[in-house]
């Protein structure tokens, strides 16, 4: 049970960590959202090319004879990805259905533990936060195309939205984290620690 509790912790402890980056991230795109659109395009050149490269050199290393398949093709397609986004200024304006899938999935997720602490005002309270959540999603997979400029303060004010309420919601579980693993341990028939 403790180590189910430890894990259950850091999870908790994780999530948090990530809301309150969204929410840096989300009060960052309200104020510099012109900024903020070319910044992440490079980021996101880097990172594909990096991938790309580390991708495609590991196929040369001295341990590719005994790898089932080759990396070269996927590194030549992260490649490709960086010179596209390199290239393309309006590819961002995929950005935004992307941060809604994110919200999306994380909603459901949440919705799923929250249902562990139906009946208390804690799991009443997680489940709003959640559907919160669902709906920046929604609205940023919906309603992504407003201009480079408003998408990102959109993003912006989502993104806080969304941070708050899943730290919001993460402190509550963090509170029920007894109840939580016992209901898991009933659930999953899970043996003592």
């Amino acid at each position: 049970m403790q180590g189910l509790k430890k894990k259950l912790n850091s999870f908790i402890n994780a999530s948090i960590g990530l809301s309150v980056f969204f929410s840096i991230l989300g009060f960052l795109f309200l104020l510099f959202p012109e900024t903020s659109i070319e910044v992440i395009r490079w980021i996101i050149v880097a990172i594909a090319s990096l991938t790309g490269i580390c991708l495609i050199a590991s196929d040369f290393s001295r341990y590719a004879s005994r790898r089932l398949f080759s990396t070269t093709s996927l590194g030549v397609a992260m490649i490709i990805i960086a010179v596209v986004f390199a290239i393309y200024k309006n590819i961002m304006d995929i950005f935004p259905i992307v941060i809604g899938a994110w919200f999306i999935i994380n909603a459901l997720n949440s919705i799923r533990f929250a249902t562990t602490l139906r009946g208390t005002t804690s799991g009443v309270f997680s489940i709003v936060t959640a559907v919160l959540s669902l709906i920046c999603g929604v609205i940023l997979i919906f309603r992504p195309f407003f201009g480079a400029m408003s998408i990102m303060v959109l993003a912006g004010i989502l993104m806080i939205v969304y941070g708050i309420s899943n730290i919001i919601e993460m402190c509550i579980l963090k509170r029920n984290l007894k109840d939580i693993a016992n209901s898991f341990k009933k659930s999953f028939k899970l043996p003592e620690d």
